[in-house]
């Protein structure tokens, strides 16, 4: 299990998608990006990722971009900022995991159902905090998943491409090991510390 967890995808969306979008100014004007934003910004940190770590994946480069930009917007944003992009980041990686992932396997014939109630149950204070969030902020964390679709889908099909090649199997075989192994790869498959510490302490 050295690379699974590793390799996933632990920023859900929201640490690509939307820490440090603009400098969170779409916050500060109270504009919320549209999908196209969101997948504009995607791409930016694919393309920095490709630039910056040559010779990664393509998963664990982002992912090291991505976490490295989300900590330094947890450091930069106001307690309000912090808080919302913590319980944004716990829902992009609820959703991607359970939902997306999900989605991906069953169109290739592969059930997880079982990774997707061990994630929820593993993270099941931080998605509390999160929907705490969410609801004294009166939002719905469905919105935010339907915004997020499209680039969740095309980050969880490269993860999933990424974990296979490292591990010389089918995508098939791919599902079923996060089902044959769901404890270990919910548990491997952690947000960033600082938007951990940051959701916790709302």
């Amino acid at each position: 299990m050295k690379n699974a967890g590793i390799i996933v995808i632990l920023i859900g969306i929201a640490a690509i998608g939307l820490a440090g979008y603009e400098g969170m100014k779409w916050m500060a004007k109270r504009n919320q990006p549209t999908a196209a934003d969101i997948a504009a910004r995607v791409d930016k940190v694919r393309e920095d990722a490709a630039r910056m770590h040559p010779g990664m994946s393509q998963t664990d480069a982002m992912k090291k971009v991505a976490a490295a930009r989300a900590g330094e917007t947890m450091r930069d944003g106001s307690p309000a900022q912090r808080s919302r992009m913590a319980a944004e980041a716990a829902f992009g990686s609820y959703f991607m995991n359970t939902r997306v992932r999900q989605a991906h396997c069953k169109q290739l014939g592969v059930d997880i159902d079982g990774f997707a109630s061990a994630y929820e149950r593993i993270h099941a204070e931080e998605l509390s905090k999160a929907r705490a969030i969410y609801a004294e902020q009166g939002r719905s964390p469905e919105s935010f998943a339907t915004l997020l679709g499209p680039a969740m889908q095309r980050m969880i099909e490269q993860d999933m491409r990424d974990i296979a090649q490292a591990r010389s199997m089918t995508p098939e075989k791919t599902c079923k090991a996060f089902n044959d192994n769901a404890e270990a790869f919910a548990r491997a498959i952690q947000l960033p510390r600082e938007i951990r510490q940051a959701l916790l302490a709302s």
